[in-house]
C-alpha cells in the first residue's frame, strides 16, 4: 500500500485577523488524527486582504482518501470552505 498526499485549500468566509488565522492553523493540526498527518500549512494571500491556508496532508491508501479529512476541517470555527486542489501518490 502507498500513501496519498493532498493539498487542501482552506478559506475563511471573510477577512479575518492574523490571530484568528493562526488559531485556524492550530485547530487544523488538532483535528487531523493518525493515520493522517499534516505535512505543512502555508498562508496564501488571495485578494484584498483575504488570506487562505494551503494544508498538505499525507494519508495512507487504506484510510479512505482525503474526504474524511476535508469533512473535519470544514467544521472548524471561521472555516467557510475546504477544497482538495491537488492529489498525488507516493
Amino acid at each position: 500500500m502507498g500513501e496519498v498526499i493532498g493539498l487542501i485549500r482552506v478559506m475563511p468566509g471573510e477577512v479575518i485577523s492574523d490571530k484568528k488565522l493562526y488559531k485556524m492553523m492550530e485547530d487544523i493540526k488538532n483535528v487531523i488524527k493518525p493515520p493522517a498527518k499534516v505535512g505543512r500549512i502555508d498562508i496564501k494571500n488571495i485578494a484584498f486582504g483575504l488570506k487562505g491556508l494551503d494544508v498538505t496532508i499525507l494519508v495512507p491508501d487504506s484510510a479512505g482518501g482525503l474526504d474524511p479529512v476535508v469533512a473535519k476541517i470544514t467544521k472548524i470555527e471561521n472555516v467557510d470552505s475546504a477544497e482538495v486542489t491537488d492529489v498525488g501518490r507516493i
